[in-house]
């Protein structure tokens, strides 16, 4: 990704940007960290908040006007958090003072007139930054204005304290008759720099210019006169001079200002560049209050006379709960997978610009990239459109054309893409017994492989209600490939259903699903596509009658996120079901803001425990039964342990209690997918299938209760173990157990290393395990021993050869161009190595990962 379109990513994100009130403060105070330490009653931690904002801060803090309240976003709901209030307890009630270290001298020199606030801000700042100081004023007692200030607000033993404080930061007090006589050279200043803070009541200065009102001719924002080396400030650049205690956080931030200009000019940079977000500024944020509850600001004791304000802890820090802590963070209340990684888009970008950036080195943001499911709802609710889908998408697509996509992260899925689009299940086929199709069913592998029976009473509907030749074709949309990053892959996958599309006169297709429907969409623009539901709207007086329950519970419905700016589908979907008698309770997350699953994007392969997180979150977040119309959100849902049936139940049961469907998992749809390919086409079109498609095991297996489990949690298919006992045949298998009685055997028919335990029976076989792992082991024929760097404690011995239990020798094992020596188990004559599924795992697995991720 280019530098220039990391930017533009940044930009659209505005979580960074400031809240109203920190954006309208001068001095850009964290006022949201500030009120949560109140919140906490942690005076201490919250003034250091403050210190670490604010010059004079002792000072500041019990004088500050608050110019952030008036932007408070509880304007629009009550009334402001009472800011101001709250730094004047935290000022009267911390403990502790902040530790300043000051830095090295500069060995510059900075002159200041007089001691008001803006003057005395210069020299707090100016000292802080290693400039030798020396402010000016007629007399003795300092401080300007603020002396004239309630001691129940500013007691005069604080102002004294932090002149004290500037003291010790190096600052010399003098006194002179007028700013004249402290600067009376024009030419040679006898310093290197000098502030003029016209908030010292006196006779001005004369060394710089000023209008017909008296005010100084201040170059623009940054304090400058029209004189190079002299700054001035303390004053309102709307009106002539004021009090200060009428406007003290104006005339501090022009003495900061002023010192800033003077540092830069002294520093001999730029006195502009970078400063556009000095002093107050406007801020993008956007905050969503929509479910804040008002609460009326609470009533902090003030004395009418003096200002003074009750220290109450207590009603403090119930004030200080108000603030709402304004932030974007829309989208992180959205997405479990934006909140997995801890962090937000603007900062989600930079990581994965650095990750392409990496030339050699860990690729830390792989599996962030490769966990987004790139369904959109970030873009949804963001206020600028920010698009983790666009983001992640392009990534892939960069990592897989520079060879750096992480092979397991969609090899699984990709091959399941394959299998579907494949010979062993793709078929299309015009209507039974018509060499034409008017309209094309293509209902997608996924409820073709989790529903094949419901989906072929479906088309039976369709060919006696729908008027014309109704074709059918199965197949995959290739969104696996897109979501993997392999446009050309997409393209390829869909090929030959469009081929049969064109062949037929490109007739209108029926989808039953909407990543299809978007999918073909993208392919086919000038195409006719229409949903299967939106058809069975037109069709309801013909839709068969289904049992009605006299008293419906209620059911939530679950938009799939690639129907989610599909409104008449989802209109389709909600009419369809109230005919059948359905009552329908909407969840938040719906429509527009509904969800994924967890399958979009392929994150079920690349991160399968954010997966199951987000099945589990989905699954939580009603009480109710669900029904989906779309095949893997109801697979999805029912393996979190959810009731959910899908739409085409309500019509076409399989059961009497489609909600307790499970889950046919990764090996029943892709069983499913090929056996209902020879089934319609025996049965619909009278076509004789393959033998060799449908040749079964040789013995009867069946499996140890869990396995299937392993299976589905490890990407291992029923076939890939049929592979295995294919490739033993009726020969020995290679390793065996003693202490169980159980064989093991292996086979690598691809990228892949399949491990199988079983034990055998009278009636068949029974799988009581299975493991696989992708790296190559390479047999070592010397035998040197070694001692095992991984937990042992099976017994094993070679049946290969019949030679007894294995020894442990140094052997190597190979990866993605890396080899490492391992000790392992290892027959001494015949060379076999058995990989146990505790190394396979376990140690072998995350050196896999970490070399993908390479």
């Amino acid at each position: 990704m280019e530098k220039a379109r990391l930017t533009k990513f940044e930009e659209k994100c505005i979580q960074e940007e400031p809240a109203f009130c920190s954006a309208a403060c001068p001095f850009h105070l964290d006022v949201k960290a500030f009120l949560g330490h109140m919140r906490n009653k942690d005076m201490d931690r919250a003034f250091k908040v403050i210190e670490n904002a604010l010059p004079v801060p002792d000072i500041l803090a019990r004088i500050c006007d608050h110019p952030c309240e008036a932007h408070c976003i509880r304007n629009h709901l009550d009334a402001p958090v009472a800011i101001g209030h709250l730094e004047r307890i935290c000022a009267a009630g911390r403990t502790r003072r902040k530790k300043r270290f000051l830095p090295p001298a500069k060995g510059r020199t900075a002159g200041i007139w007089g001691s008001g606030l803006s003057s005395l801000t210069a020299a707090w700042d100016l000292s802080l930054k290693g400039y030798a100081v020396t402010v000016f004023d007629r007399t003795d007692a300092l401080g300007g204005h603020l002396r004239g200030i309630s001691s129940a607000v500013l007691p005069s033993e604080i102002l004294a304290k932090e002149i004290q404080a500037l003291k010790s930061f190096g600052v010399e007090f003098r006194t002179a008759d007028s700013p004249d006589a402290a600067f009376p050279s024009r030419t040679d200043l006898s310093f290197d720099a000098v502030y003029i803070g016209e908030d010292c009541p006196g006779e001005p200065f004369t060394g710089f210019d000023r209008d017909d009102t008296g005010r100084p001719l201040v170059d623009g924002f940054f304090g400058g006169t029209s004189h190079p080396r002299i700054f001035t400030g303390g004053f309102l650049e709307t009106a002539p001079p004021l009090d200060t205690r009428s406007h003290p956080v104006a005339f501090a931030a022009q003495g900061r200002k002023a010192a800033t200009s003077m540092d830069r000019l002294l520093s001999k940079v730029s006195p502009t560049a970078g400063r556009e977000r000095e002093g107050a500024i406007s801020t993008r944020l956007s905050t969503d209050i929509s479910g804040v509850t008002p609460c009326p600001r609470l009533d902090l004791i003030e004395d009418p006379g003096t200002g003074a304000v009750t220290c109450d802890r207590d009603l403090a820090a119930r004030e200080a709960d108000r603030c709402i802590q304004c932030d974007c963070s829309r989208c992180l209340r959205v997405c479990t997978y934006l909140t997995e990684f801890k962090g937000y888009p603007r900062r989600y970008a930079r990581e994965i610009y650095n990750n392409a950036a990496i030339v050699k080195g860990e690729k830390k943001a792989n599996l962030l990239i490769n966990s987004c499911s790139l369904c959109r709802l970030c873009e949804t609710v963001c206020p600028d459109d920010f698009s983790m889908a666009d983001l992640c998408l392009e990534a892939r697509q960069e990592m897989v054309q520079s060879d750096r996509m992480p092979v397991s992260a969609h090899d699984f899925a990709l091959q399941e893409m394959a299998h579907a689009a494949g010979d062993a299940c793709f078929f299309a086929r015009h209507a039974p017994g018509s060499g034409r199709s008017d309209q094309i069913f293509f209902p997608g592998c996924q409820l073709l492989g989790s529903a094949p029976d419901q989906v072929t009473r479906v088309y039976d509907f369709l060919l006696a209600n729908l008027s014309g030749s109704i074709g059918f074709a199965t197949g995959c949309c290739g969104a696996p490939a897109r979501w993997a990053g392999r446009p050309a892959l997409e393209t390829d996958t869909l090929a030959r259903f469009i081929s049969f599309w064109e062949d037929a006169g490109r007739p209108t297709i029926i989808t039953a699903c909407s990543s299809c429907t978007w999918m073909l969409s993208r392919h086919l623009p000038d195409a006719d596509i229409v949903s299967l539901y939106k058809t069975l709207l037109d069709l309801t007086d013909c839709l068969p009658a289904v049992l009605r329950n006299t008293a419906p519970e209620p059911v939530n419905i679950i938009d799939p996120c690639t129907a989610r700016e599909d409104r008449a589908v989802q209109e389709a979907v909600r009419t369809l079901a109230r005919s059948a008698g359905v009552i329908i309770q909407e969840l938040p997350a719906a429509g527009a803001l509904t969800e994924c699953c967890g399958f979009g994007g392929l994150v079920f392969n690349a991160n399968p425990k954010l997966t199951q997180k987000i099945n589990q979150e989905r699954a939580d977040q009603s009480d109710l039964n669900f029904l989906a119309y779309c095949a893997m959100c109801r697979d999805r849902l029912a393996k979190a342990g959810k009731k959910t049936a899908h739409l085409l139940d309500l019509f076409w049961p399989q059961t009497d209690h489609p909600e307790q469907r499970k889950d046919p998992g990764f090996s029943g749809r892709h069983d499913n997918l090929a056996q209902v390919k020879h089934r319609m086409l025996a049965e619909l079109w009278q076509e004789s299938p393959d033998p060799a498609l449908l040749k079964g095991p040789a013995v009867p297996v069946r499996y140890n209760p869990g396995v299937r489990q392993v299976l589905e949690d490890h990407f291992i298919l029923e076939s890939d173990i049929a592979q295995v006992l294919a490739h033993i045949g009726t020969g020995t298998p290679p390793f065996y157990n003693p202490d169980n009685g159980t064989h093991i055997a292996f086979f690598r028919p691809g990228r892949v290393c399949f491990w199988v335990a079983f034990q055998k029976h009278e009636t068949g076989i029974e799988i009581v395990n299975a493991w696989s792992h992708r790296m190559q082991v390479i047999p070592n024929t010397l035998f040197v021993p070694g001692t095992p760097t991984e937990p042992h404690n099976e017994t094993i011995v070679c049946r290969s050869c019949d030679n007894g239990e294995l020894g442990f020798f140094k052997n190597h094992v190979e990866y993605l161009g890396s080899r490492f020596d391992v000790v392992l188990p290892q027959c001494r004559h015949c060379g076999k190595i058995y990989i146990s599924p505790d190394i396979a795992r376990g140690r072998m697995a995350e050196v896999e990962k970490i070399l993908e991720d390479k």
